[in-house]
């Protein structure tokens, strides 16, 4: 910014446009920022602070601000880059294309109070305005929100990624992937300027965030397990929201262990489900040390315990034998069905080298087969492809 001291303004201060609902007067210049810098996010610009103007011939305070002026983010021009410094940074577009819109505000007495007045406000840019989604990702707006730093605290704590915590955070709020209102390098800088951030004593850390999210909200619900070297073995949390979906749309579940927590090499446990209106709902997280049907068995007794009992009519999984079983000890009554897109994930290894040439054959003939609404035309559909490939000698998934 700027604090150079101008005796005159370079623009036609007479100017005002008055095709806008715009105020033309403020308690203070921070008022008229924040009131324009809100104008611009619903608008497709964001504002910076331009010049200050500061009264040289006032003896008594030779530093009192008496004018601001707050421009679009793409005014002014681009300083040319050294050539030593462009060898070591990335190339990218320059944003500035020395647009003039702007507003000026000015220091007056109005009755026995000091306002800030409009004295110049240009709405016309020579660029094209951003639409709702894309303006959320200019700098000025990728801000944090207070409760998704405790979250995203608690997550980097708990070890998970950057990757991870984004599409958590994503499946929590029912969103679009890429929606959130900041990227992943808004997390890591985050991160970066926490202080305390150390890995030996994490797992105290993410008790005490859980703690404390208990005490923001009593609907949270949080358990966890010590081994006998007082290490954390297993973690499981749901937020109050979370449960409170599960509630209405908890009849079928997907719980999908198949993340990897990179920092502990920890298998991460998701419970997912499906609204009214097809969107995902996250249900719950676990954090567990293995993958043997004790702890499989321990997060699906908790998470049970979260939801007061309430057993989803069917639970969805990837193929693994440990968790399979254990469900048919907890969930007796659940039906228990493998996710079609692991199983789709693994068609190649199962028949690729079966059938040779005839593979991408069978692929489509699966797919049309995948695809069928009816129950009984599934089930003479596929009793005929695998008669047409012989694969009824095969051990192939039922």
């Amino acid at each position: 910014m700027s604090t150079e001291v101008r005796d005159e303004v370079d623009i036609d201060e007479i100017e005002l446009l008055t095709n806008v609902d715009f105020p033309q007067i403020f308690d203070s210049d921070d008022d008229a920022y924040n009131f324009y810098s809100s104008f611009a996010q619903r608008s497709g610009f964001s504002i910076r602070r331009h010049h200050v103007y500061r009264n040289t011939t006032d003896e008594g305070n030779p530093q009192t601000v008496y004018k601001r002026e707050f421009v679009c983010h793409r005014s002014g021009v681009s300083k040319p880059v050294k050539v030593n410094e462009l060898e070591s940074q990335r190339k990218r577009k320059a944003s500035r294309c020395s647009c003039s819109a702007r507003l000026v505000v000015a220091k007056e007495t109005i009755g026995s109070e000091e306002k800030w007045v409009v004295i110049y406000f240009n709405n016309v840019h020579n660029h094209d305005l951003l639409d709702e989604k894309e303006v959320q990702f200019l700098p000025a707006y990728r801000n944090i929100p207070v409760v998704d730093q405790n979250r995203i605290l608690m997550m980097h704590k708990a070890g998970c990624s950057i990757n991870v915590t984004m599409r958590l955070l994503e499946l929590e709020k029912g969103i679009d992937v890429g929606s959130l209102p900041f990227m992943d390098k808004d997390i890591r800088n985050f991160l970066q300027n926490q202080n305390g951030i150390d890995k030996q004593n994490d797992a105290l850390d993410v008790l005490k965030l859980c703690k404390g999210l208990k005490e923001l909200d009593d609907a949270f619900q949080y358990d966890y397990t010590i081994d006998e070297n007082k290490k954390l073995e297993h973690i499981i949390w749901a937020f109050g929201d979370s449960i409170r979906a599960y509630e209405s749309f908890g009849d079928v579940v997907v719980f999908d262990t198949t993340y990897r927590i990179n920092r502990y090499d920890m298998p991460l446990g998701i419970w997912l489900g499906v609204d009214n209106h097809g969107n995902s709902v996250f249900f719950g997280c676990v954090l567990l040390r293995n993958e043997k049907i004790s702890s499989f068995t321990w997060a699906l007794k908790n998470f049970l315990a979260f939801v007061k009992g309430k057993n989803p009519q069917t639970i969805l999984t990837d193929q693994d034998p440990s968790l399979k079983e254990a469900i048919a000890n907890e969930f007796p009554n659940t039906k228990h069905a493998f996710c079609i897109w692991h199983i789709l994930a693994k068609l190649p290894s199962w028949f690729s080298f079966v059938l040779g040439a005839r593979y991408n054959d069978f692929k489509s003939e699966f797919f049309k087969v995948y695809h069928l609404d009816c129950e009984d035309d599934f089930e003479q559909y596929w009793k005929s492809m695998v008669a047409q490939f012989g694969l009824s000698w095969c051990c192939c998934p039922n």
